[in-house]
């Protein structure tokens, strides 16, 4: 019952979110005013306020190559702290910290108004607060994915560019000839070893960007228990993660096994990278981590919900991956969770990736 009546009030609130995207594009829907040609801008923002790490680890492609290669644009990113701080380690490039998505934050763009040739907003779907954000930046240009039905995207990327990294890369070479293969750019972090080598290694990360797909204490519990037993030669090194900490230590004394380590009580990417970077296998649900996994040609086990779109848009970019799926929900507004998936699976696919350990 408590699990239908959620689904009716996602049900209602994306009703209500169409019907005020709806009455905003009535009035601000509207075709830009191009002054310069658009391979000639000089000034271009990433609209980039969600906070979420995996779209700035990808996005970071286009400020690289652009500042690579047209370094008279001048690139800025409109992003909250979180994310600021990515942006500046890995990239160096103008940031301005923004508050999180919502109606006031687009209304304070208004304070950037026309300083701006181009923005560059390349989500799938599109909000209301997107299309108040652009309004109030007021740019020459914006360049956006899926959103021929908007005339305030006077620039829309050819469809085949799914993935996240073809769409970064397509704007780019909007501006400049790009190559094709270009490295993911990451913050520095240090290279001393963290990790036993005489044993497998692998890194668990137990929690995604939603509540869905992060593991309960139960689950956890579930998942490592039977990884301790199936895998005798492997040491677990769990991922901090902003927020729970406490969730890792009493999971750990739960355990109460050497086997299952936590190796750093105050979560930092440059941490989270030097793991990475040294162990053999990496098991996700979450997208960021899965990037990062990949910019460091490390092995990756991700976990994925069953939404074709979603993975055709953020699968793991490197060769040395295997993906286990969530069921498919039962409709738009159903959900499932991370750990519903058989364990037989994922412990087939992680021998599958480490046959040679």
């Amino acid at each position: 019952m408590l699990k239908k009546l959620k689904q009716l009030n996602r049900a209602l609130r994306n009703k209500h979110k169409t019907l005020k995207l709806s009455y905003y594009c009535q009035r601000y829907d509207k075709a830009p005013h191009s002054k310069v040609q658009l391979r000639e801008i000089k000034s271009l923002a990433l609209l980039r306020w969600d906070n979420k790490l995996g779209d700035a680890i990808m996005s970071g492609l286009l400020v690289k190559l652009l500042q690579q290669y047209r370094p008279d644009i001048q690139v800025t990113v409109i992003t909250p702290d979180f994310c600021a701080n990515w942006f500046e380690k890995s990239t160096s490039c103008n940031t301005i910290h923004c508050g999180k998505r919502s109606v006031e934050t687009a209304q304070s763009l208004r304070d950037f108004r026309g300083q701006f040739d181009a923005v560059v907003e390349l989500g799938t779907s599109f909000d209301f607060k997107e299309l108040l954000a652009l309004h109030a930046l007021g740019a020459s240009y914006n360049i956006g994915f899926n959103k021929e039905s908007h005339p305030i995207f006077n620039v829309c990327l050819p469809k085949e560019h799914i993935h996240f990294k073809d769409r970064y890369l397509a704007v780019a070479k909007l501006f400049c000839d790009a190559p094709e293969s270009t490295e993911i750019p990451l913050i520095p972090y240090s290279n001393s070893t963290i990790v036993d080598k005489s044993t497998t290694t692998i890194a668990i990360n137990l929690f995604g960007s939603s509540k869905y797909r992060q593991f309960s204490k139960t689950e956890a519990n579930k998942l490592l228990n039977h990884w301790l037993r199936d895998f005798p030669q492997d040491t677990l090194y769990l991922i901090p993660v902003p927020g729970k900490i406490e969730f890792l230590k009493e999971l750990l004394a739960e355990i109460d096994n050497h086997r299952v380590q936590l190796l750093c009580e105050t979560p930092s990417l440059e941490f989270s990278l030097q793991l990475l970077s040294q162990v053999d296998l990496c098991v996700t649900p979450d997208t960021s981590v899965v990037h990062m996994a990949s910019a460091l040609n490390t092995p990756i086990l991700a976990i994925y919900a069953d939404d074709p779109r979603n993975f055709q848009e953020w699968h793991p970019l490197s060769d040395k991956a295997e993906v286990v799926f969530n069921p498919p929900a039962k409709d738009r507004n159903d959900r499932v969770y991370v750990h519903d998936f058989e364990w037989s699976e994922l412990k087939q696919k992680r021998e599958s990736l480490l046959s040679s350990h």
